[in-house]
This record gives structure tokens, sequence and C-alpha cells, in this order.
């Protein structure tokens, strides 16, 4: 059972739901232009994942994440929803639709494509994890303070000031990274029989490596890239990734 002070929830209660994920360090605060956009229709919740915000105390895994959306789902969406996760919450994303087909009505992946186990992602490993454990560790509040000055830089005040004021979360990160590198997305994507979109910033290079392999590895999916974005593309150019989400749920449900 997921407690209210772990999600937040807006717009109609029996409009279709759809469930965001936040990515690795932030919370759902990143989400409040979607939140803010689409609730006028649509049923949607934010809930923070293991080891982020209100769960920053929880030890983070693959499979608690997996079962925190779940439970998200399942006590304020109806027990089925199109679920969008952007970079860790992309590889949630996945993993939610491979495991719980019955309620994932669609999936919205992104900043996700890039598959650890192929050779690139192998080359980091465990050294990877060991100094992502070391740095964050102990720069955790310098990395935290660069994170403010970067939102403060890039982003509105109102909206960064509200990302920031949920905190960064480090404590975690190396069991995050390790997760990741275990984590093969093409059986994932395989097994997911449903619609699916790769919803991706046009300049994130790095999270964009194997959109083809994605594509090819998904029955059901399809290419859309945000222009004047990169990784954090629902925050870089929020009006033109809500209406890219907007559009897609509009194919799978009918939305006011």
């Amino acid at each position: 059972m997921i407690h209210p002070r772990e999600y937040t929830v807006a717009g109609p209660e029996n409009a279709p739901a759809i469930v965001l994920i936040h990515g690795a360090r932030l919370t759902r605060a990143m989400w409040q232009p979607q939140i803010d956009a689409l609730s006028a229709s649509l049923r949607v919740v934010a809930p923070d994942l293991p080891g982020h915000g209100a769960l920053a105390g929880m030890p983070f895994s693959l499979d608690a994440a997996v079962e925190q959306v779940a439970a998200a789902v399942d006590t304020v969406a109806g027990g089925r929803a199109i679920v969008c996760g952007l970079s860790l919450g992309g590889y949630v994303a996945l993993a939610f639709g491979a495991r719980h087909p019955q309620r994932t009505m669609a999936l919205v992946l992104s900043g996700c494509a890039f598959s650890f186990r192929r050779l690139p992602g192998r080359l980091l490993g465990a050294p990877y994890v060991a100094v992502s454990r070391f740095v964050t560790r102990t720069f955790a509040p310098l990395l935290a303070r660069a994170e403010e000055r970067a939102l403060r830089k890039n982003y509105p005040a109102a909206l960064a000031d509200s990302i920031i004021a949920r905190g960064f979360f480090y404590r975690f990160y190396a069991d995050i990274s390790a997760a990741l590198l275990d984590f093969d997305p093409l059986p994932a994507l395989h097994a997911c029989n449903v619609p699916t979109l790769l919803l991706n910033g046009a300049e994130d290079r790095f999270f964009r490596r194997d959109e083809q392999p994605y594509l090819r590895a998904l029955r059901h999916g399809r290419l859309r890239l945000i222009e004047g974005a990169a990784h954090l593309a629902n925050l870089d150019q929020p009006e033109a990734y809500t209406t890219a989400l907007h559009d897609f749920v509009s194919e799978i449900v009918t939305v006011q």
C-alpha cells in the first residue's frame, strides 16, 4: 500500500491515468510542468521512487521501484495506467511494463535508450559503481550545490525552486548504477506488447545510442524527438514534451 505523502496526484478521479516516474537523484517535482498541463483531462500520478524524496530512507532496487509504481497504479490510478518514465524512471517504467502487463495500458520511455548490457555499458561495469559510490558519499553536498546552480541557470525560477526544495538524493546512487548495469532492457522490450513511445531529447546523444535496437525489439514501438532538448527533455522543452505526451495518450484513450 502506498501512502499519500509518497506521490502527487492531480486531475479527475475517473479520467484515464498516466503515471510519471522521475529520474535518479531527483523527485516527482521534476514533473510539475506535465502535472499542471495534463491534469485538466487526465488522472496524473507522480510517485517518489525508493531512495528519493519521501522514500529517501528506503534502499533502492529495481524490484522495489517497480512495486512502488504498481502500488501507485493500484491505489490511485484504477489498477491500469499509461506509464511514462525519464532516465532512471524510463528503465523502471520498462521493467514495470514487462512485469505487470495487465496494469500497463501503454509506455512512454524517455532518456533510457541505452542498454548497459551492450559493449559500451559493459565497459563501465564495476569500476563505475565503485567510483560513483566514493564520489557520492564524499562529495554529495558539492554535487547538490552544482545541480542547484544548473537548475537555476537553465530553468524558470519557480520550476527550479520547486525541484530544489524537494532535494537531491545520492545515498543509493551506486545501487542505482549497479541495478542498471544488471538490467537487460531488450528482453523487457520484447515482453511489452503495448503501444510504446520512445520520447527523447534530440540532443541527448548518450541516451539515444540504442534507439534502433529498442525499436526493433518492440512490437508496437515508435520514436519521437523533442528538438532543442537534451536528457531532461520534459524540463528543457516542457510544452513540446507535454504536447507529444498528449498526442500519444490521445491515440490510446479518449482525452477530453
